[in-house]
C-alpha cells in the first residue's frame, strides 16, 4: 500500500474477473468510474455491517405494491 497523500492510499488488490465485470457493470449504470463505484459498494457494506452489529433488520418495498419484506443476510452479523 502506498500513500498518495493524507487523504488517499493508493491500493492493489486482486479480484475474480466476475467481480471485476460486475464493478464495471455497476459504474456504467451509475455514470461513475469503477473506482468511485468500488468506493460506494464499500461504503455501502460498511453500513450493513453497522446495521447487523445493532440488529437492526433491512426492509424493502415494493412502491407499486406497497409490500414490504426483510432482507435476511447469511452468516448475519
Amino acid at each position: 500500500m502506498a500513500t498518495t497523500d493524507s487523504k488517499t492510499v493508493k491500493l492493489t488488490v486482486t479480484l475474480s474477473n466476475e467481480v471485476v465485470q460486475a464493478l464495471k457493470d455497476m459504474a456504467s449504470a451509475n455514470g461513475i468510474s469503477v473506482t468511485e463505484q468500488l468506493r460506494r459498494s464499500i461504503s455501502t457494506q460498511k453500513w450493513l455491517h453497522g446495521v447487523l452489529e445493532r440488529n437492526e433488520r433491512v426492509v424493502v418495498e415494493n412502491p407499486a405494491t406497497g409490500k414490504s419484506r426483510e432482507v435476511e443476510f447469511a452468516g448475519g452479523r
